[in-house]
């Protein structure tokens, strides 16, 4: 064992793998379209998986129940842990792109158990979540009939279960076959949503900002500076309580950054998108929360 000899081609090439690994690289090639998406286009689809619209209908009343008018400091609170795992991911990213994420990335620093928990997590939470979006959806589906039809007997239907639940795989379906044609197909299709809720969260808030500022809203409270402090709020419980619903809020950012392997630059563009998703998000929020509370106040009665 103990003479010298020459390196033969193949451990050569063994030494340039074993380097090349050991160096962020060593990724095989694997089946996703490469150089796909851009900076605007990862941000559309980060936008789009967070799902303003949706998150906001279920999630800005129990927020508004346990804080109050402090809603928007929360807000901005829960947007702080959301950065800094935004930074996290980013640096992950950047010395390895891989759209494993989490699993990839826990795995090689923690270990398989690790890793395995993380990614099982993932997706256990995305079945739970999916599921509830799609039946959302139906029940926003029947509203919607009702409203064109003007028939509010159709509105029901969506309690009806044998109507519901096929109903609810249908959208189920719709939405996986959209995902298997590829990010191309997917991207598109997201534009046309982000737009829709965009005008859609906007009008909102614009409407009722101009019933505040006519005296026609519901129980028109002004805006104060001191909504943005979390200081004021009170119990430890109460701000605990707010950023966890916050963050139920934020969920979704992160798919920007599983798309790195079709981004066009992937080690910056799913960072630069992230960043924008979430600067988006959180300018969204605050001024729908604000527009709900200067709109409809806060307290037991009506709206």
């Amino acid at each position: 064992m103990g003479h010298h000899h020459q390196m033969t081609t193949s451990e050569t090439a063994a030494a340039a793998k074993l380097n090349e690994e050991l160096h962020g690289g060593g990724l095989s090639a694997k089946g996703l379209s490469a150089g796909k998406v851009g900076v605007l286009g990862a941000a559309v689809i980060g936008v789009s998986c967070i799902a303003p619209a949706y998150a906001v209908t279920s999630g800005l009343g129990p927020t508004i129940a346990e804080v109050g008018v402090y809603t928007p400091a929360i807000m901005m609170v829960g947007f702080i842990p959301m950065l800094l795992v935004v930074f996290g991911y980013r640096e992950l990213n950047t010395a390895m792109p891989d759209s494993g994420t989490s699993f990839t990335w826990a795995t090689r620093a923690f270990g398989p158990w690790i890793g395995w928990m993380g990614g099982w997590g993932l997706i256990a939470a995305t079945v739970l979540v999916l599921s509830n979006l799609a039946a959302v959806a139906v029940d926003f589906f029947f509203i919607m009939l009702a409203q064109i039809f003007q028939n509010p007997a159709l509105a029901d239907l969506t309690r009806v279960l044998w109507i519901n639940i096929p109903m609810t795989v249908i959208f189920t379906a719709l939405a996986a076959w959209i995902s298997y044609r590829g990010v191309e197909s997917t991207k598109k299709v997201q534009y046309v949503l982000v737009v829709v809720q965009l005008i859609a969260i906007v009008w909102f808030i614009i409407a009722a900002f101009v019933h505040v500022g006519n005296g026609t809203a519901f129980d028109a409270t002004p805006v104060e500076l001191s909504w943005f402090n979390p200081f004021e709020v009170g119990s430890l419980a109460a701000i605990s309580a707010g950023v966890s619903l916050s963050i139920f809020l934020f969920w979704g950012w992160d798919t920007v950054i599983t798309m790195n392997e079709e981004a066009k630059d992937p080690e910056k563009t799913p960072g630069r998108a992230s960043m924008l998703t979430i600067f988006v998000m959180v300018a969204i929020y605050v001024l729908m929360t604000l527009a709900v509370l200067a709109y409809a106040g806060i307290g037991e009665e009506g709206l």
